[in-house]
């Protein structure tokens, strides 16, 4: 499978990535790659500018199509720029960020107006989502991994009903430049909507550089612009949720981004039965749903909704999808069953 063909929306793990760094660390000019037939049609000539970089967590990947190497270069080279920005004040696992300061103390000020738009856009997704996204989960999140780290077992029901007093998004509260916790002990994390809006950012980038036809893939979040040239556009390929080298479909993307939240990724104990993506209302994992893709307008709102709609299950997420403007979905329950809504239908390949 060629990169600049299909993209996978599977997470490259980072023993992968370093595994591969002698070829990701090519020079740009040795992954560039003429395009004849779409030069031709548009009487000039098309490179294609392909790299990619550990970050996030994950492996980024940038795909630029324009005629000068070297604008496309440095296009990317500020979009991935702003990509360690962002993380660097958004990341709960850097001690000296933004987030981790606000759950360090429960309290933040002089908040950084893109740390504030996040926040902001979270309430709003909690708010439409009936509570399935909340970004205050964290508190169960470490519950679940500290229990298993330190007991092998999952917690009690007893401290897991104590740990959900301190989760809701309701006990966040927001000023025009600062942020606190309502009660102690609280915390959040952006792990579910962050990247999507750091890929945003990266895309704006490349576009504010005059970049018309550009791929960005971070882990799974995905926001393209322009197609790949000669009104060509973008093919994403769909994971398979139980074999890492398949893919269900692959559909069709212009402009526009799409996220995929699965269960395979991120575990807590050996058997696989308790995985990160945590009902912030019951405090137990998702069990119902195996993967959720959404396609929206941006990845940060795709990110987000494919976090709640894992969390709702197959047939309260496939309502919800039906009912929102702007989205599409694909859903495989736990069982293999799919779901997926009209509109998505219409943008798959073949």
């Amino acid at each position: 499978m060629k990169p600049h063909s299909i993209q996978n929306t599977k997470t490259i793990s980072r023993r992968t990535f370093l595994a591969l760094s002698g070829s990701l660390s090519l020079s740009l000019a040795a992954l560039t790659i003429p395009l004849p037939s779409e030069a031709a049609k548009f009487n000039r000539h098309l490179f294609r500018v392909s790299t990619s970089r550990l970050a996030m967590g994950t492996v980024v990947t940038m795909i630029v199509v324009h005629e000068s190497r070297a604008q496309s270069e440095e296009a990317m080279g500020l979009a991935f720029a702003e990509v360690e920005r962002l993380s660097s004040i958004m990341s709960r696992h850097k001690s000296d960020s933004h987030i981790s300061q606000l759950n360090a103390d429960g309290a933040l000020t002089d908040v950084p107006p893109e740390v504030m738009e996040v926040l902001r856009s979270s309430i709003h997704y909690h708010a439409i989502t009936q509570g399935t996204f909340d970004i205050t989960v964290k508190p169960i999140v470490d519950l679940y991994k500290k229990s298993f780290a330190e007991k092998g077992v999952p917690p009690t029901p007893e401290v897991l009903r104590e740990t959900l007093d301190r989760v809701g998004t309701g006990h966040v509260m927001l000023s025009q430049k600062a942020v606190s916790f309502a009660r102690s002990s609280m915390g959040v994390t952006l792990d579910g909507i962050a990247k999507g809006y750091i890929i945003d950012r990266a895309m704006s980038v490349l576009r504010q550089q005059g970049i018309q036809h550009a791929f960005v893939n971070g882990g799974g979040d995905i926001a393209a612009y322009g197609g790949k040239g000669g009104n060509k556009p973008w093919q994403i390929a769909i994971q398979d949720p139980w074999r890492d080298d398949q893919y269900k479909e692959v559909l069709t993307l212009q402009s526009g981004a799409i996220a995929t939240s699965g269960n395979y990724e991120v575990y807590f104990d050996q058997e696989k039965l308790f995985h990160h993506l945590v009902s912030p209302i019951a405090g137990l994992p998702a069990r119902e749903t195996a993967s959720v893709s959404i396609r929206a307008r941006n990845a940060m709102e795709a990110d987000a909704l494919a976090t709640a709609v894992f969390v709702m299950g197959p047939l309260m997420g496939s309502e919800f999808i039906k009912r929102t403007s702007g989205i599409e979905g694909f859903i495989i329950d736990k069982s293999g069953a799919e779901l997926r809504s009209d509109d998505w239908k219409g943008c798959l390949v073949g």
